[in-house]
């Protein structure tokens, strides 16, 4: 007696179900872990940006400060200097020292803080940082001018600096002129670009 063979056949619909469940739990594993990896992005952007803006905020002050008392000794040299008065040169007054920041935009590039932030964050976060960099930039050589070329001389008389008959700077010395000029439009683009950043900042978190 011959058993015959049970011979199954599934349907289609059947295995179209089971790869449409597949298709749905493969997909539904990359759509969370994409989730979480998004709201984690977002939440060490906003964390970022949080500690920009504390930064900022403690900055500006200090900024304001060390501009206001700047432009008060400059503004008196300027204007007894156009008065013909010859003022005494004494070096460029330095007051942007420590109190400003500089390291923590590269601790935010070096941990990969900007794969978070979008490209006019970065721009608008860099070009306040670089104006910090290029205040020290001018103090330092603002600095090593004096050095070298004003207080070996601070002993003479003011012939050495001033042509007596025009009651102008020598030629050697207008570096100094335009040393005091540069940084006043530096702390005013490092005062604009503070303030720009936290607002923009500001914008940003009120958005989430």
């Amino acid at each position: 007696m011959r058993v015959r063979e049970k011979r199954t056949s599934r349907n289609p619909l059947w295995l179209l179900f089971e790869l449409l469940v597949v298709f749905l739990g493969v997909w539904g594993a990359f759509f969370l872990t994409n989730y979480q990896q998004t709201v984690k992005e977002e939440r060490k952007a906003m964390a970022i940006y949080e500690f920009f803006i504390a930064e900022c905020e403690l900055e500006k002050s200090q900024i304001e400060k060390e501009r206001t008392i700047f432009d008060s000794v400059v503004n008196t040299f300027f204007e007894a200097y156009k008065r013909g008065e010859m003022p005494d040169i004494l070096g460029v007054p330095i007051f942007f020292t420590s109190s400003v920041n500089t390291r923590v935009w590269e601790a935010v590039l070096a941990s990969g803080g900007t794969d978070v932030m979008d490209f006019e964050t970065i721009r608008m976060i860099d070009e306040f940082e670089n104006n910090k960099l290029n205040m020290l930039s001018l103090f330092t050589k603002a600095e090593n001018y004096g050095m070298n070329f004003l207080v070996l001389n601070m002993e003479r008389p003011k012939s050495e600096f001033y042509n007596l008959w025009t009651k102008q700077l020598r030629p050697q010395y207008l570096w100094y002129l335009k040393f005091l000029q540069s940084i006043q439009g530096q702390y005013k683009n490092l005062a604009d670009s503070n303030e720009n950043l936290i607002v923009y900042l500001t914008k940003k978190l009120n958005e989430k």
